[in-house]
């Protein structure tokens, strides 16, 4: 930002702000992120307060670290999280321990219950047991495969949302981010659930279109969305299953690195 020398400090930090937010400034700080992870953890407790009441049951599909089961924990809810990878498994098992209203399931989630081929990438959350989501975000340059590698294979086992929902009871809500596996997952559930939420990319939407039809299935229900970052509804009110598959659609022809995401769904009582 040399070029700004000559102008007031004021002035400099709202045009930093304003590069920032079309992505023109690079390398992103350490600080910045850290600032960017507290704003965007303080929006999805806003944003799962439309969801989670205390004393709630509660989903946490692809759990990973453990960041969203935290905030369901936060907010007086019990949490069943599912994770299939050792490595997040262990995290997991470290950090609630000792916790009576976490759960752990190590297992993934699909269709049926058996076993199922998991592709591990070096980074955790983008570990999937989808090759062609894996085959996608390389394809569209989201992910470069000297960053991000998927160099090993394992079987893990697989329980469905049914079998879940038959141990521990009907979630209020449920947070599937499985890396373009959320149409399996929604295979496995018969019931309505009253709120939910799964993943979206651009690069690959069928799954997601896809889980939109599936929910229509089992009942009335409406949509919104968010984008990754930003954990804010982008509907002003909700909108049909056909509505929210034009908008999705909308994102995807924009560019090839459009935002990813989160469609967010409630069944209508």
């Amino acid at each position: 930002m040399k070029h700004l020398g000559g102008f007031p400090g004021a002035v400099k930090r709202a045009v930093k702000r304003g590069l920032d937010a079309v992505g023109l400034m690079a390398p992103i700080s350490r600080a910045r992120i850290r600032y960017r992870d507290r704003v965007v953890r303080r929006d999805t407790v806003r944003l799962y307060r439309l969801f989670i009441r205390p004393g709630d049951l509660c989903f946490d599909v692809g759990a990973n670290a453990g960041d969203l089961s935290d905030i369901m924990l936060g907010l007086g809810a019990r949490v069943v999280a599912v994770e299939p990878q050792a490595e997040s498994i262990s995290a997991l098992q470290s950090r609630f321990h000792g916790n009576r209203d976490f759960m752990l399931v190590p297992k993934g989630l699909a269709s049926k219950v058996g076993t199922a081929e998991f592709l591990v990438s070096d980074w955790s959350d983008c570990s999937s047991m989808s090759r062609e989501f894996v085959d996608a975000v390389v394809l569209s340059g989201r992910l470069h495969l000297e960053e991000c590698k998927w160099a090993e294979v394992r079987q893990v086992p697989t329980t469905t949302l049914d079998e879940l929902i038959e141990e521990y009871g009907l979630p209020a809500f449920v947070k599937i981010d499985v890396e373009g596996f959320e149409e399996e997952v929604l295979k496995g559930c018969s019931h309505r659930l009253r709120a939910l939420s799964f993943e979206f990319t651009p690069e690959r939407l069928q799954p997601a279109l896809a889980c939109v039809e599936l929910l229509e299935k089992l009942g009335p229900v409406e949509f919104n969305y968010t984008y990754r970052w930003q954990k804010r509804l982008r509907c002003p009110t909700w909108v049909s299953g056909s509505e929210l598959k034009m908008r999705l659609t909308s994102t995807r022809s924009r560019s090839a690195l459009a935002p990813t995401g989160d469609v967010y769904a409630r069944f209508i009582a």
